[in-house]
């Protein structure tokens, strides 16, 4: 602090000589809600831009117009991060919201009424991240799962059935668990494993739970530092078994299912940089049909750089990309600019008085969208929702902004996919959308897009979540959602392409009364596209892909699938452009669906 105060003093001095006005570095550290709101990094460091002298400066602080829904906002006491979920919490076909909020796990009807038995309220600490939905016991009905961070201990991971009863063996004591917990099929028995961080500083580790509470054999495995973020679980080497891909503050480390080691992690950032907040998201951008690996960071003093890895650990060629600011939120991939390229888009964020931030995209050739960077702004902190929100059959950016008028408005933004503001947007909000993803979908099973947000309201200890459902009155389709919340879907994966989607003319219990083969999704494609269906029962799967004179070209996916929404991941590179047909065989059922690669 004494070093701070000398620095403040000699350029307050300078101030005087040379005539400027500002807030000084001092006044940030002393009376940080001067500059707004902040969040630092991991290690508790905080990124500030000081125009006078065009530097910037890194401070450690303490520890770690759409319609609205009738019965909206809903204002609860405490403050959230990372946004909801959406999901069927009963056996209507409408979905409901889940928001970790202060203490307390809310899930929301329609009207804004709590569903039954709903919230629950947890102890000790406040809750962290999103919540988490999936069939982690396999009844074949979902759970929510969420966690409180707690510090050697007291920080709680729940698991509650819909109706708000806690499973056995729930909570489990685990200790410092930061950020959102992650839900995946480890072990190919049908149930979903929980995969969350522990912070032991200096050092973390990263655990794997089953659905009795117990830990799966393999676990845990330890890193060289603190962990920087919620992990990403998805199959990186085509070998239909998911990896799990980890940050820690100086590096990014990758497991096998069963714990054993990747070769070539952990992957140290080579450019004095260090991870916080940014999870990784896991998308084949190079065509290979193994997953890379995508995460952002953020360089002490300034600045941040955007990676793509390959799974050996290597840098693809043409990255990173670098940022003029921290890289806080996880990198939104998908189709942004309609010419069949894979795309990344991210936001950055440091402390200033005026816009000093950009939402940057590139094609995965490291090449920027026309239009990009868009700015300058003020902080972009969470991951940009990708979706076609106005029926234009163009992709939409929204994402959250780190401001709040004088009179406690805050905003969500809106732009378009070549950078230019969205018409009818900002959104406003009582209270910042400060960290807060927003997430698209159609709650109510009518065909139109909704979108659900918060804006926080207050200052802390003191603050209100205002919770909101608009409707966007524009035609919903499954197939242009690329991104409909945090971390592509209600598990928080971070896996491209597996995402949550709803279609009116489906029915959405968590297992479905009939098998059905999804269309292709994007169609036409180039080279990538997902296939989706469902399964009311377990069992062996095959979808084989055939040419226009009926010649088997190609095995999409052979393998054992769980009752419910399943989604698998084609990439022809090989095959030429053309028609081609799909053809999925599963427990006695068949169909076939015709699909277009254009190159």
């Amino acid at each position: 602090m004494k070093t701070i105060r000398l620095f403040a003093v000699l350029l307050f001095s300078l101030l005087i000589i040379y005539g400027y006005n500002f807030r000084s570095a001092d006044n940030i550290v002393t009376n940080p809600a001067a500059y707004g709101h902040y969040i630092p990094d991991v290690m508790g460091n905080v990124n500030v831009y000081d125009r006078v002298l065009n530097l910037h400066q890194t401070f450690k602080f303490g520890s770690d117009t759409l319609p609205a829904f009738t019965g909206f906002p809903v204002s609860v006491s405490g403050s959230t991060f990372e946004g909801c979920i959406f999901c069927n919490m009963d056996n209507d076909p409408e979905l409901e919201i889940v928001f970790n909020i202060g203490y307390t796990v809310q899930a929301f009807n329609l009207d804004g009424t709590p569903v039954p038995g709903w919230p629950k309220t947890v102890s000790s600490y406040a809750l962290e991240g999103s919540p988490a939905f999936g069939d982690i016991d396999g009844d074949g009905q979902g759970e929510i799962v969420v966690t409180n961070h707690g510090l050697t201990s007291g920080g709680y991971i729940y698991a509650y059935k819909r109706d708000g009863t806690l499973l056995p063996g729930f909570p489990i004591n685990h200790g410092y668990s930061s950020r959102t917990p992650v839900l995946a099929d480890m072990n190919n028995d049908g149930k979903m494993e929980i995969i969350v961080n522990k912070r032991t500083y200096p050092t973390g580790s990263v655990y794997v739970y089953k659905y009795d509470g117990t830990i799966l054999t393999g676990w845990p495995k330890a890193m060289g530092h603190v962990p920087a973020s919620s992990p990403a679980v998805g199959d990186i080497d085509n070998d239909n078994a998911p990896e799990i891909v980890m940050e820690s503050y100086t590096g990014l480390y990758a497991w096998k299912a069963n714990g054993d080691s990747i070769p070539g992690f952990p992957f140290m950032m080579p450019n004095g940089d260090n991870n916080s907040y940014s999870s990784p998201v896991l998308a084949d951008v190079d065509g290979d049909n193994m997953r890379e690996i995508i995460f952002g960071t953020h360089v002490s003093g300034g600045g941040g750089y955007v990676y793509i890895l390959k799974n050996n650990g290597t840098v693809l060629s043409g990255w990173p990309k670098q940022t003029g600011n921290w890289v806080y939120g996880p990198p939104a991939v998908g189709y942004v600019d309609n010419d069949n390229i894979l795309d990344i888009v991210v936001g950055d964020q440091v402390i200033s008085m005026t816009p000093s931030d950009f939402v940057y995209g590139w094609n995965k050739n490291g090449t920027a969208l026309a239009g990009f960077p868009i700015g300058p702004l003020n902080a972009v902190n969470n991951q940009v929702i990708l979706g076609d929100i106005n029926n234009d059959n163009n992709t939409e950016l929204i994402f959250d902004d780190n401001t709040m008028s004088g009179t406690g408005v805050g905003i969500y933004l809106g732009y378009k996919y070549d950078g230019t503001p969205l018409p009818g947007w900002p959104q406003p909000t009582n209270g910042t959308t400060f960290f807060v993803t927003p997430c698209l979908t159609d709650l109510n099973r009518n065909g139109i897009m909704d979108i659900v947000g918060a804006g926080i309201a207050g200052t802390s200890p003191n603050q209100t979540t205002n919770v909101y459902v608009w409707n966007t009155g524009s035609a919903y389709s499954p197939s242009k959602v690329q991104i409909p919340m945090w971390q592509y879907n209600s598990r928080h994966t971070g896996v491209y392409g597996n995402i949550d989607v709803v279609s009116v003319e489906e029915n959405h219990s968590d297992v479905p009364e009939n098998y059905s083969l999804k269309q292709n999704y994007p169609n036409p494609f180039n080279p990538s596209t997902t296939v989706a269906f469902d399964m009311p029962k377990a069992g062996l799967v095959n979808i084989t892909a055939y040419d226009i004179t009926g010649r088997e070209c190609a095995v999409i996916f052979s393998g054992y699938k769980t009752a419910g929404y399943n989604e698998v991941k084609f990439n022809a590179g090989s095959l030429t452009s053309g028609i081609y047909f799909y053809r999925i065989t599963a427990n006695g059922f068949t169909d076939t669906k015709k699909m277009m690669l254009v190159k």
